[in-house]
Formats: structure tokens, C-alpha cells, sequence
């Protein structure tokens, strides 16, 4: 059984391989990073053909690998499994549809986020899905450098202070970037907080099964 993970940054290999140690430790993990990628989205501020052909690259070698399934873990990414899944025999899964079904159980949700890009494609499959979900974002844009420049500390704080202004105001909160899941064991809000490396790892692994 092998996974193939597409990644945009350094910053989501250690959540999704400590994921699927716990849930599914007999997979194999083949990763495909280009940090390039990162930097040209946030520069342009949305998805150009040039990032599209950028990121079809690692797509189409992640294919030649012969994996069970591709599974990205950048959410600014996602919208691009729809235009180059018909172009893949290999089944591709979205960073985080397997949280975000989660999400959809409950009435309100609270999205947080630390790439200006991310809460856009996220909103999009949410509303896809139940278009009179209630949704509240919270951005702090560009603070996920902060892990590459190891201030650690100083990032977590930050997603912290925006999960306690989300607290209370929505159902569910939402951890939107693999690099926030640690967060999770950091704080004790009232209001459930949803994470997506685990509920992905779950959701490969079930459908290898399933094959």
C-alpha cells in the first residue's frame, strides 16, 4: 500500500507522517515538495495557469510512482484536484475534504487560517456541499514563516489568540493548514477544534481498503 503526498511546504511532513503512523503504519509514504510553489501563490494572491502547470508537475510524478492514491496536504492548492483529476488515473484527495466533511455536521463553522489564500478554497468545498452553512474566518496571513524561521513559540501563540477570539462564536473550529495541528494540544476552548492530518490518514487508508 502506498500514498503519495504532494506537499507545498516542509511544514506539513512531520503532522501527516505522524498521522499515519498511528492510523495506518503499514502504508508506505512517497513525498513530492516543491516550496516554490508556497512563494508563487503568495505572491500572485490566487491560482495562475502558471502554478496549475507548476503543480501538475508533481502530480504527474506522483502518478508515475504507482500509489494507491495522491493526497495533497496545502489547502490553497485544493481547487486544482478538479481540473487535473480527469487527467490522472490515480484517485487525488484534497488536503482537508476529509475534516472539512466533519465540519459539515455542525451549523456553524470557524475557519482559521495562516495563508491568505487557504480560506477561500476551503469556503468553496464547504459551500459546495451545504450552501446555507454558516461560516466565520479568521486570517493572520503569512505567519506560517514564522515555523521556518523557528519561531515556533511566537507562531503558536498567534493561532491561539485566534482560536480563542473564534471560541464561542461557532459550532466547530477548523485548523485549516497541516502546520496548525499541533496547536490542537495547546488549547482548551468550550467549542470543538477539528484538525486534518488524522481524518486524512483515516480517509487514505479506508479507500485503499476499499479498492
Amino acid at each position: 500500500m502506498k500514498v503519495a503526498l504532494i506537499h507545498a511546504t516542509t511544514t506539513a511532513l512531520k503532522p501527516i507522517e505522524e498521522a499515519f503512523r498511528k492510523v495506518a503504519p503499514e502504508v508506505e509514504l512517497l513525498h513530492f515538495m516543491d516550496t516554490h510553489l508556497l512563494t508563487m501563490i503568495e505572491e500572485s494572491g490566487s491560482l495562475t495557469p502558471e502554478i496549475a502547470r507548476r503543480f501538475s508537475k508533481s502530480v504527474s510524478l506522483a502518478a508515475e510512482a504507482r500509489p494507491d492514491c495522491i493526497q495533497l496536504t496545502c489547502s490553497a492548492f485544493n481547487p486544482l484536484t478538479a481540473i487535473l483529476q480527469p487527467l490522472c488515473r490515480v484517485k487525488m484527495f484534497r488536503s482537508d475534504e476529509a475534516m472539512l466533511d466533519e465540519a459539515l455536521e455542525y451549523n456553524r463553522i470557524g475557519l482559521i487560517s495562516t495563508v491568505r489564500e487557504t480560506p477561500e478554497a476551503l469556503i468553496n468545498y464547504l459551500q459546495a456541499r451545504q450552501p446555507n452553512c454558516a461560516i466565520e474566518s479568521v486570517v493572520d496571513p503569512g505567519i506560517i514563516h514564522l515555523l521556518f524561521e523557528g519561531k515556533k513559540e511566537e507562531h503558536d501563540e498567534r493561532v491561539r489568540r485566534m482560536v480563542a477570539e473564534m471560541d464561542g462564536k461557532v459550532d466547530v473550529i477548523v485548523l485549516s493548514q497541516y502546520s496548525m495541528a499541533h496547536v490542537a494540544n495547546q488549547v482548551t476552548p468550550n467549542t470543538p477544534i477539528l484538525v486534518a492530518p488524522e481524518a486524512t490518514a483515516k480517509r487514505c487508508f479506508q479507500y485503499i481498503l476499499q479498492k
